[in-house]
């Protein structure tokens, strides 16, 4: 009863243009962490093709609320160096993609990919006026939403077992992806006999992507409420421990990352007041350390090092960089990078490993967000996308320095994946900063 009464309230309050940007954002907040079970059950189970474009939707609903509030001139956007930069980075790819024979579609899947999250962060950065509440509001929907499909992924890796995530429409032809096809209940690691924790994410790299997120979120959330600290740090080794069974090099690099990161922040606080617990932090980690080792002392050189997978990541890199060298200008959205997919479609439940597929995936995926950027945009596209990503990165590590830990590494991620291309992670991430970076602090009220 009280859930049809949420839904009516929220229904009403769609009635105003505010209140359906308002509502638009907490929806987004609450079923983006649970977007993958959620599209795989309606698209394989139900049968609704292209029900992921959901967010699509609710992300054009609120921007049409936005612009009639601005063309009724009761909203002045304000201009800034970021907007300017993000504008120009999608009009200089969209001008690139033009010379592309089949520009429509390059540009439609390409940007979908590759600057969604950056409208999505503009559209609640200029909107945010319409928001009704405090931005912790809107943070804690998410860590509520968040929690709960990672402890539901906690449960089905380690309770009721990957098998029942067939119930949900995942496919059971394990850790092989197709095009075309669903996502497998679980992948392995080639000759070292392990399950990899992906819970209901879409594979493990997506899912320590979005537990670096969620770790910086929760972070900043309970910053200062010292009671909580004990039960924090015990969620946090668990997640810690999570994310080692991802077995994603790159999410547990980009974990320590941003982690070292806010130890240098806080480093001169901590040699000060905390000296003891830094020096007993040590000896646990080496213990940590050694229980991982004896794990998994006969496969850990498949597990760590696995050296076909690092070769074909190299490999694929320098593909990348020399096409970039071809083009200095771009070759176009799609043109590298996931989206390639869309546009150059491998044949129907074709396995991407197989076959000329393969020779598809090593020219068309460089293994680094940062590399794809060199190719689709070339040297003015790429210096554009830094410069977004140095310019929030600054203005982060002043406003909220565990944030900006999760926002740096994360972006390590990305300079040996294309991890922003979990479109559902990407729109959280930039939603969340433009929401604790351009909040409208004055109009702040009292709940």
């Amino acid at each position: 009863m009280w859930f049809i009464q949420v839904l009516f309230w929220k229904w009403k309050q769609c009635r105003t243009l505010s209140g359906l940007f308002d509502v638009g954002f907490q929806l987004l907040l609450a079923i983006l962490p649970f977007h993958v079970i959620m599209t795989v059950f309606f698209q394989e189970k139900v049968g609704i093709p292209f029900f992921t474009f959901y967010k699509e939707i609710i992300l054009f609903a609120m921007g049409v609320a936005l612009c009639i509030k601005i063309f009724k001139k009761e909203i002045f956007p304000r201009f800034e160096r970021i907007d300017w930069l993000i504008l120009a980075y999608i009009a200089w790819l969209s001008l690139v993609t033009a010379f592309h024979p089949n520009p429509l579609a390059h540009l439609v899947y390409g940007g979908r990919y590759d600057f969604e999250f950056f409208l999505a962060f503009l559209l609640i950065r200029h909107g945010a006026s319409l928001l009704e509440h405090r931005p912790m509001y809107y943070v804690r929907i998410f860590l509520v939403s968040a929690s709960a499909a990672l402890g539901i992924g906690i449960l089905v890796r380690w309770v009721f077992g990957e098998t029942i995530l067939l119930h949900f429409g995942f496919s059971g032809n394990l850790s092989n992806w197709m095009f075309g096809g669903s996502i497998p209940i679980y992948h392995g690691i080639d000759q070292a006999n392990v399950r990899r924790f992906q819970g209901i994410f879409d594979g493990p790299n997506p899912a320590g992507f979005f537990i670096i997120l969620y770790i910086g979120v929760l972070a900043m959330y309970f910053k200062s409420a010292k009671k909580y600290y004990f039960l924090l740090g015990l969620w946090g080794c668990l997640l810690l421990g999570v994310l080692v069974y991802t077995y994603s090099r790159s999410a547990i690099l980009g974990f320590f990352a941003g982690f070292g990161t806010v130890i240098l922040y806080f480093l001169p606080t901590l040699w000060k007041k905390h000296r003891a617990a830094m020096f007993w932090s040590i000896p646990f980690l080496v213990i940590f350390l050694g229980l991982f080792y004896l794990k998994f002392e006969t496969t850990i050189h498949n597990i760590v090092l696995r050296d076909g997978s690092t070769k074909g990541h190299f490999e694929r890199a320098v593909t990348g960089i020399e096409r970039a060298k071809d083009k200095p200008l771009g070759s176009g959205l799609a043109s590298a990078g996931p989206a390639y997919r869309f546009v150059k479609q491998p044949e129907p439940n074709e396995s991407l490993y197989e076959g000329g597929n393969k020779t598809d995936e090593d020219y068309y995926i460089p293994e680094s967000w940062f590399i794809q950027q060199l190719v689709e945009g070339g040297i003015v596209g790429f210096a554009l996308f830094v410069a977004i990503i140095g310019t929030l990165a600054l203005q982060l590590i002043r406003k909220n320095v565990f944030l900006f830990g999760s926002f740096v590494g994360m972006n390590i991620m990305n300079l040996v994946l294309h991890s922003y291309e979990s479109s559902y992670i990407s729109l959280l991430l930039f939603m969340i900063l433009a929401l604790v970076l351009y909040y409208d602090t004055p109009r702040f009220r009292q709940e």
